[in-house]
């Protein structure tokens, strides 16, 4: 498990440094904020993802290697937890752009 957190994470700042050194303007406003924290969140979901997935390939060829509720564990906390969070901060992203936070 520490391994899939330390992976993910690495994602994640990969996907945040990607985001800052490259396409992120000098003055970081609104708009720009929740776009690198979806850069953030975006690396540890498709981390996340890709480990699901692989528990899935390891149940599919050997069931009594992979519990069900490790498949639940992975599933929750590596896919719907990032994608929850992320969701979260879209709605409150889009709750200030309409109440007009500059």
């Amino acid at each position: 498990m520490l391994l899939r957190y330390i992976s993910c994470g690495l994602l994640s700042l990969a996907g945040g440094a990607a985001w800052r050194f490259t396409l992120s303007p000098n003055a970081v406003g609104i708009v720009t904020a929740f776009a690198g924290i979806f850069f953030l969140l975006l690396g540890f979901l498709v981390g996340g993802i890709y480990w699901y997935a692989h528990d899935l390939r390891v149940r599919k060829r050997t069931p009594e290697l992979m519990p069900d509720e490790r498949l639940v564990f992975s599933f929750v906390v590596f896919v719907m937890m990032p994608f929850t969070v992320l969701a979260l901060i879209g709605v409150i992203w889009l709750l200030s752009l309409l109440i007009g936070v500059h």
